[in-house]
Parts: C-alpha cells; sequence; structure tokens
C-alpha cells in the first residue's frame, strides 16, 4: 500500500523538484530531447545497448549517481574494478544530463544512460532491457521504486559512499515505517562516517549490511587531469601572478567572494581570481556579478576555443566547464570551496587540500564535518564567515610565502588522513558486485 501511494504522489514530488531546480537558476540542466525522454521512461535505443555485445558472459552492473559530483565520485572504485580480471559490464544512470556526460568520459563505464523515472513501467522497461545483476546506488540515491523491483528481480543491492545528512533524517524519520523496509532490502552498504551510519541504521538498515568505509572522493590521485593548463592561463597574461580560486560556489556566495577579492587587489593589483560555480548553467549569473564588481573576466570555454582576453585585461578566469577545477587548483596560493557561506553543507574540502593548497570555508560544513575539522586542527584550513576575513588571509599568505607553504603542507598531510576508502568499500561490497562469487 505505502509504495502505491507512493506511486500516486511521485508526480507531485518531481514537480516539486523540478521547480527547485529552476527557482535554483539550474533550468539549463534539464534541457533534453526525444532521445532523452527514451531514456527516462526505460526505453533507451536498442543500438546503444550493442556495446553489451562484445562480451555477452559478463554480468552487469548498474550504477546510479544523481549528477556530475556523484559520478566523479565513482572515479576510484571504476579504477580498482577495471583492475580485476571478471569486471563486469556496467552502465552508469544519472539524474542529470551534465552526470550523463560526464558518467561518458569516466573509463569503466561501458553504457552511460539518464536513470530512468521511478515509476513501475519506467523501471519495470529499463530492467528488462539492461538485465543488471547488481544495482549499486551512490551517496543518497534511495529510490524506493527501483530498489522494490530490483529486489523482485533479483539483483544485489548495494550503497557507496552512503551519506545522509542530519536535516535529510529529520524528513526520512517521519515515514520511517516506509524506509525502514526499503533500507533493509540493502545487501551492503558503505557509508561515509559513523554518523551516516547510525542515521541509516536508526532507519532500518541492516547493522551486518552496513560498514563505515569513508569517502572515494578523498581517493582521487594528486595528479592534475589537464595537463596543459599552464599553458591555457599563459594565454590569459597570468605568467607569475598570485592566483587564487573559489571552487563550487553557490548563489549568495561570489558576491561576498568578489568583494574579498577586490579588496585584496587594491593591495595587490597582480593578484587574480579562478571562480567555478558549482553549476556550470549558473555562469551567466556569475558573468552579470562580475561585470557589475568591474572585473575583466574570460570564459574557460572561451580560452579553450583560443578566444582572446579582454583588452583590459583579465582579472578572472570563469568556469564554465565540468571536470578542470582539479587541474585549476593545482595553480592556486589558496582555495575557497563553496556551499559553506550558504546554508548548503560544503562540498569538497581536500580536493584543493591534497594538492597543498590552503583551503578557505565557511561555517556551514555539515556535508564535509569531519575533514572540516581536521583541516582546522593542522592548520591547513581556516573558517571564514565574510569578504573581510577572506581578504586578510590572503593578504597575509601573499605577504609570507613561508606561511602559506607551512599551510599548505598541513593541508596536503590531513588529505592523505582521509585516504583508503576505495579498498574498504571494494572489499565490503564484493557480494553485490561480483554476485556470481557470493555465497
Amino acid at each position: 500500500m505505502t509504495l502505491f501511494l507512493y506511486q500516486l504522489f511521485f508526480p507531485f514530488v518531481a514537480a516539486a523538484v523540478l521547480f527547485k531546480f529552476l527557482l535554483a537558476g539550474r533550468g539549463a540542466s534539464l534541457r533534453e530531447g526525444l532521445e532523452d525522454l527514451r531514456q527516462r521512461l526505460g526505453l533507451p535505443r536498442e543500438e546503444l545497448l550493442r556495446v553489451f555485445e562484445s562480451h555477452p558472459a559478463r554480468s552487469v552492473l548498474w550504477i546510479h549517481a544523481a549528477s556530475v559530483g556523484e559520478a566523479l565520485a565513482t572515479a576510484p572504485l571504476l579504477a580498482a574494478l577495471s583492475r580485476r580480471k571478471e569486471r563486469p559490464r556496467i552502465v552508469m544512470t544519472t539524474s542529470t544530463v551534465p552526470g550523463r556526460e560526464k558518467a561518458r568520459t569516466l573509463p569503466g563505464v561501458d553504457l552511460a544512460l539518464l536513470a530512468p523515472v521511478d515509476l513501475r513501467p519506467c523501471v519495470s522497461a529499463f530492467l528488462e532491457r539492461l538485465r543488471p545483476s547488481s544495482l549499486l546506488l551512490i551517496e543518497t540515491e534511495l529510490w524506493p521504486m527501483t530498489l522494490h523491483l530490483a529486489r523482485r528481480r533479483g539483483l544485489r543491492l548495494g550503497l557507496a559512499n552512503g551519506r545522509m545528512t542530519s536535516r535529510a533524517f529529520g524528513r526520512y524519520r517521519l515515514l520511517h515505517g516506509f524506509f525502514s523496509g526499503i533500507l533493509s532490502l540493502l545487501d551492503r552498504a558503505a557509508l561515509q562516517t559513523q554518523d551516516d551510519a547510525r542515521r541509516y541504521q536508526a532507519l532500518g538498515l541492516r547493522d551486518e549490511a552496513a560498514l563505515v568505509a569513508g569517502n572515494m572522493k578523498y581517493d582521487v590521485g594528486e595528479t592534475p587531469a589537464h595537463d596543459d593548463t599552464s599553458g591555457k592561463l599563459a594565454k590569459l597574461g597570468w605568467a607569475g601572478a598570485p592566483v587564487w580560486a573559489a571552487g563550487s560556489t553557490r548563489r549568495g556566495e561570489e558576491e561576498i567572494l568578489l568583494e574579498a577579492h577586490k579588496a585584496a587587489a587594491r593591495k595587490r593589483p597582480d593578484l587574480r581570481l579562478i571562480l567555478a560555480p558549482r553549476h556550470p548553467e549558473r555562469c551567466g549569473e556569475a558573468a552579470d556579478l562580475l561585470k557589475r564588481a568591474g572585473l575583466g573576466f574570460l570564459r574557460w570555454s572561451e580560452l579553450e576555443a583560443g578566444a582572446a582576453p579582454p583588452s583590459g585585461g583579465t582579472d578572472c578566469l570563469l568556469v564554465d566547464g565540468l571536470g578542470v577545477l582539479g587541474s585549476l587548483y593545482a595553480w592556486a596560493f589558496a582555495a575557497f570551496v563553496g556551499g559553506t557561506l550558504v546554508p548548503v553543507g560544503g562540498h569538497n574540502l581536500l580536493e584543493p587540500a591534497r594538492l597543498g593548497c590552503p583551503v578557505l570555508f565557511g561555517p556551514h560544513t555539515a556535508n564535509t564535518q569531519e575533514p572540516a575539522e581536521a583541516l582546522r586542527r593542522s592548520g591547513g584550513g581556516t573558517l571564514v564567515e565574510d569578504a573581510t576575513q577572506i581578504e586578510t588571509l590572503l593578504a597575509g599568505w601573499l605577504d609570507s610565502p613561508v606561511r602559506r607553504a607551512d599551510a599548505g603542507e598541513a593541508a596536503r598531510r590531513t588529505a592523505r588522513e582521509f585516504t583508503g576508502a576505495t579498498a574498504r568499500t571494494l572489499a565490503h561490497l564484493e557480494p553485490v558486485l561480483f554476485p556470481s562469487k557470493a555465497p
């Protein structure tokens, strides 16, 4: 009965999520064509599935990630799976088009699609076409009908990088009876923190299914992904200039960051900024803020296309591409990580830290609390609450390269303390990833 009611109200829930996307200025990520609609209905074209024909005997592992960040979090696991002789064929689904495009670039993904809508006909059609042996959900993608139908078809069910904020836990607890039945379906769950484990178990996850494994995002290597970044930045005329970065920024943060940059640049006119909104579709909004601040800027896509810098000089590089932020952090003497000055909960603080970059972040770090606390203890990270504090720290590091280097090394050491999650996750999820070997 509860699943029936869920299906009855699902269209209203979906409409609310769509409205939230539009209010957040992310409508561009939902623009889809006919093939995208087919994938949402669980009916991808047959020619897309031919990629599996070369190895018909191998099992199919279905991995579902929400969007770009969650898809990228699977990279260390995909790399580990690729080294296994019995590696399954992998189809990755995402809830957004940018997520699917990123999934297509990940080594080890055989097929990337949009996820079927969590309605019985759509999920059933998808399962019939793909015939996966296992389903692995990433972070918080707990789709009730998908899990219910996957279990009925005999799929092994797992969760990797599982997390749950206290706010989400409060919402789920209101429907404890419903979610208890859903979470009890999971064979194995690799969770990020002890708090995450306690919340999942309180909602119905079996104790024997749970393991605190850490966050696989922190196992991404230190080598920047784009070796030509140096040459591209040189085209901006930034050779020898101090550069700081603000990554994964959210609405309401860019104004504060630009104010801090302008204040710091009054003392160091050669100071430059790399600004990367969390969602590229918000770059138009960020561009308007840069214009109002009187800062010359060039978009990353324009730089890649060979566009000339503005005649008045380039104060800021506006990143409107996906998967390049890690490379750009490597060229910054300091980095601010977004979603922390506004109540979002924060993004990956260890991405710049592992590159030896001191990290600035605001007070809202519910999603990344342990790294935030560890960075503050080591001196590799600093909590800031306004533009004045950011400007003061930037100026201090510019005046004292030794102090900046010490903070950067502390950040790097802290990041290393959080590695190893992928090996723990792989070992715990073995019965899900390789069902033919499971007892």
